[in-house]
């Protein structure tokens, strides 16, 4: 059981770090879309590298 408890928690502070990563590299990208903006969340401005 523990074992299985060690292996969990690599694998979710795994994902947290590629979530992290993808996020960062969506906040400093601009988007293609033309007819649809949709409104930046702001919590997303936290990743930004330039505020």
């Amino acid at each position: 059981m523990e074992k299985k408890r060690t292996v969990s928690s690599k694998v979710k502070s795994g994902v947290k770090s590629c979530l992290s990563v993808a996020l960062k590299s969506n906040a400093n990208s601009t988007g293609c879309f033309f007819i649809y903006q949709p409104k930046v969340p702001k919590e997303l401005n936290r990743f930004k590298k330039i505020k």
